[in-house]
């Protein structure tokens, strides 16, 4: 029986990722998911980025994620602000990106805007005069994907966690919009104390329409539930 590829092989030699604090490598959480992960999280580099878009194109047959597709996959992934990868045994497994996001912006606007609503709200229910956080120390997880073949062995968990450190050493909040198709990927969020606090819509296709830097005013949409990163 032919068995999935477990992984892109990347043209760069494995790195690890260092932080301020410390390298974010180890086995614990893939021991706890029942794998065994020898595995390091660093920043994606150019060279990765062939590896990343195979990868891509694999995780869309296997499960639909981008909904938008992948024939501009490479452009997409050149979009974003910062990104890392998980590597296993040499090869690329994983990936996720932050992107910032801009005050007045339409990228990311289905999902920032609740955000600042429900903090506007809270505000002022508290009689606070002050403004919104506004967008400044907001930041979006995006394009967390990984390899079918390495499911279970912790990666997604340790790439959230390398974007949390780095935007908690940024005083960033993290956004992400999960699509409610994609139950494993909310249950994550979850599980890693992620804090729910919209339902919005995502739209693709024609025209100008609002998620991840993709169009969509008159083409397709899907409901998505809004989450915050852990307050730090």
């Amino acid at each position: 029986m032919a068995t999935k590829k477990m992984g892109i092989r990347s043209g760069n030699t494995p790195a690890r990722y260092v932080s301020p604090e410390q390298p974010y490598s180890d086995t614990g959480i893939g021991a706890q998911a029942g794998g065994i992960l020898n595995r390091c999280i660093r920043p994606r580099t150019a060279g990765d980025l062939p590896a990343c878009v195979e990868m891509m194109g694999v995780v869309y047959r296997d499960s639909g994620y981008p909904v938008h597709g992948v024939d501009n996959a490479l452009e997409d992934l050149l979009g974003d602000d910062e990104a890392w990868v998980a590597e296993h045994e040499g090869a690329v497994i994983g990936h996720v990106a932050m992107n910032k996001t801009a005050a007045g912006g339409e990228r990311y606007a289905n999902v920032t805007a609740p955000w600042l609503e429900k903090q506007q709200q809270q505000q002022q229910q508290q009689q606070q005069q002050q403004q919104s956080d506004g967008t400044d120390g907001l930041a979006v997880l995006a394009r967390l994907f990984v390899h079918p073949g390495a499911r279970g062995l912790g990666a997604a968990t340790a790439l959230v966690r390398a974007v949390e450190a780095e935007a908690r050493r940024r005083r960033l909040r993290l956004l992400i919009l999960a699509l409610v198709k994609d139950q494993p990927a909310i249950r994550l969020y979850r599980r890693l104390g992620w804090v729910h606090y919209a339902t919005t819509v995502h739209r693709w296709g024609e025209g100008e329409g609002e998620g991840e830097g993709e169009g969509g005013g008159g083409g397709k949409e899907i409901a998505g539930e809004c989450f915050a990163s852990p307050p730090w």
